[in-house]
């Protein structure tokens, strides 16, 4: 956590339900410099473990975290996100009938700022086998929907560093060189969308030049056994001082408006027109959203059977 004192204990709590799994819960506080640390301290419970970050980094504080666990199972949860009811239970279980798995995912949601579901990602309706398609450079779902067995981990290594956001892509690609991976359709993370968050604080430009670079990595690994950063020859981070970071709102109101179509498309009228209308709240001086709206309200709409 860095600067997580909105969403923080709300995360933890999360995650302490689980009673049925005996858990270690370690909190990385990253140099913050609001009440986080306070509030997490406040929360009595045996299971957590608060240590210093670096402040070096997503990467870096990541890092500590995976060299403290001592579970035979790790599971990655930011401080601003949520874990729903029953998936660590539902993950462990799955592995311990599963050993020859190195891990298993599943689908996530996003949530706006207050924690309400703006939607349901499209990751897969259908469980599945997902090795091949990691080794081809291709990620559906998000790295905090993983549950990763202690002993693959240790052989793929930490997060790099080298990459300021976009690990948790390199670091689910480098895990399908080192065993197999599971995708399960059961929803296993609630990732929550705001201004404050790394993904909309750093520039476009920085952001598409990490994820895009982490699967060039797997290419060449798979191609030449190592890639570029292996290779002590990483490519150079693009210059963004004149580029700008996207916006949590404009991104939630879109996926909103989005929702809004396909809740119209199957029949449901009036919820879509609900939904464009909480898409409107977050875009206000978007003419584009307004038209959209007008349009579903005009428009008719499949009708229910």
């Amino acid at each position: 956590m860095r600067n997580a004192a909105p969403f923080v204990v709300q995360a933890l709590a999360s995650i302490l339900r689980e009673v049925t799994i005996s858990l270690e819960v370690v909190v990385i506080n990253d140099k913050s410099t609001d009440r986080s640390l306070e509030l997490v301290l406040n929360i009595k419970d045996e299971r957590i473990q608060v240590v210093d970050g670096p402040g070096k980094g997503i990467a870096a504080a990541l890092n500590i975290g995976l060299a403290l666990a001592r579970g035979d199972i790790v599971m990655r949860c930011d401080a601003d996100d949520l874990y729903p009811v029953g998936r660590i239970d539902h993950q462990v279980t799955w592995l311990d009938n599963n050993q020859d798995y190195a891990a298993v995912c599943g689908g996530f949601t996003a949530l706006d700022e207050s924690g309400l579901l703006v939607t349901q990602l499209e990751t897969g309706e259908i469980g599945s086998d997902i090795t091949e398609e990691l080794n081809l450079g291709c990620t559906r779902t998000h790295f905090c929907t993983y549950a990763v067995r202690k002993s693959a981990i240790d052989r793929v290594g930490g997060f790099r560093p080298y990459f300021e956001t976009g690990e948790d892509i390199d670091y689910q690609l480098r895990l399908a060189n080192f065993g197999r991976v599971m995708y399960l359709p059961r929803i296993a993370y609630e990732y929550r969308l705001h201004e404050a968050s790394i993904t909309h604080t750093q520039t476009n430009s920085k952001r598409i030049f990490f994820e895009d670079i982490a699967r060039k990595f797997q290419v060449q690994r798979k191609m030449y056994g190592q890639d570029d950063l292996q290779r002590d020859q990483p490519p150079t981070i693009p210059d963004s001082s004149a580029d700008s970071a996207s916006s949590a709102a404009k991104q939630i109101g879109g996926m909103l408006m989005g929702s809004a179509w396909r809740t119209h498309q199957s029949g449901n009228k009036l919820d879509a027109i609900a939904l464009g209308i909480r898409a409107l709240t977050h875009m206000p001086f978007d003419i584009s959203s307004w038209r959209s709206v007008v349009a579903l309200i005009v428009k008719s709409g499949k009708r229910s059977r």
